[in-house]
């Protein structure tokens, strides 16, 4: 987003510091999807971000909190995919798909699905491990947005 943006944001006429603090939030998940390390930990925050800005109740909320429109917010989310100002690596993917797995093999009780999900947790780390670091030009389908 660029600190000058940033700034500009956060002091669009907010009128009380409760507003601002939620300004932060919201421009902080903004941040957060900028990341461009693909190690686990950055790769899961920056999906989290991600899924939270297109998808969440909880972000209409914050937005509102903010005294900003969540639609008006998510057009500037998704018009700066569009321009590439956010971009995913197949890494980030890879690492978000990686915990979906490693998620439901946390709840699952039948031992020969666990066992399963283990061999695809397995395979999912190899691709990882093997997977480039190229940005994907196909990020609206697999990261499921409407843009």
């Amino acid at each position: 987003m660029g600190t000058r943006i940033t700034a500009d944001i956060i002091a669009e006429n907010h009128v009380c510091n409760e507003q601002k603090l939620w300004r932060h939030v919201i421009l902080n998940a903004f941040e957060d999807t900028r990341v461009e390390l693909g190690d686990r930990r950055s790769s899961l925050n920056k999906c989290d971000a991600h899924f939270w800005i297109a998808a969440s109740n909880d972000f209409e909320q914050i937005c509102w909190w903010a005294g900003w429109e969540p639609d008006d917010v998510r057009h500037r989310y998704y018009k700066a995919l569009q321009k590439g100002d956010i971009k995913f690596k197949r890494r980030h993917l890879l690492w978000h798909q990686y915990d979906q797995l490693f998620q439901r093999l946390k709840v699952e009780k039948d031992l020969d699905l666990r066992r399963e999900l283990r061999r695809n947790l397995e395979n999912k780390r190899r691709q990882i491990s093997l997977a480039d670091n190229v940005y994907v030009d196909n990020f609206k389908r697999d990261l499921s947005i409407e843009v």
